[in-house]
């Protein structure tokens, strides 16, 4: 069993966010997770995982980054029934609280549309913002990083996440062994 993990980026920060998201899996067995850039592939190449991880960060005012919204689409050719998704996303509460994370709601609910169970919620109190896509009764639909403003709490909260997903995605015993 393997986890696709699928992002896209712009700065460079999702990609790190990935790189680390895929360390700490490392830890409990390593190469169970395979990261694809998704401006590299297409989007079919998530169909072969239960478990996908999404990395897509908010980019501008509320927008989904650039490589997501040229396959966005596309995920419309997807049939997604039974996986399960955890969704990170980088951004910046400071700059933009009207809009944190607002990419993760707007992928999170197409993936919802194709089929998929998003899992891995985040307790929104944690985080100070105005409002976000990405929040529905008050928990984040996946993982908000802020690298940007809080680059010292990205590790733990990715700690944090990775065991979260591990049981979110049944495969604790795996992990276990």
């Amino acid at each position: 069993m393997k986890i696709g993990l699928f992002y896209g980026s712009s700065t460079g920060n999702t990609e790190m966010d990935g790189k680390i998201i895929k360390d700490k899996f490392d830890e409990y067995t390593p190469g169970l997770v395979e990261m694809f850039d998704i401006a590299k592939v297409e989007v079919e190449a998530m169909l072969p995982y239960d478990h996908l991880i999404i990395g897509c960060p908010t980019w501008n005012i509320g927008q989904i980054q650039d490589d997501w919204d040229a396959k966005f689409e596309q995920l419309d050719r997807l049939d997604l029934t039974g996986k399960r998704v955890g969704i990170y996303a980088p951004g910046d509460p400071v700059g933009y609280p009207d809009n944190y994370c607002d990419a993760m709601g707007l992928v999170g609910h197409k993936l919802e549309e194709r089929g998929a169970e998003l899992v891995g919620f985040t307790d929104a109190s944690d985080y100070q913002f105005d409002h976000s896509l990405a929040v529905e009764d008050g928990v984040f639909l996946g993982l908000p990083l802020d690298d940007d403003n809080e680059p010292g709490m990205t590790d733990e909260r990715i700690a944090d996440w990775v065991a979260q997903l591990i049981v979110d995605f049944g495969i604790d015993e795996l992990v276990a062994a």
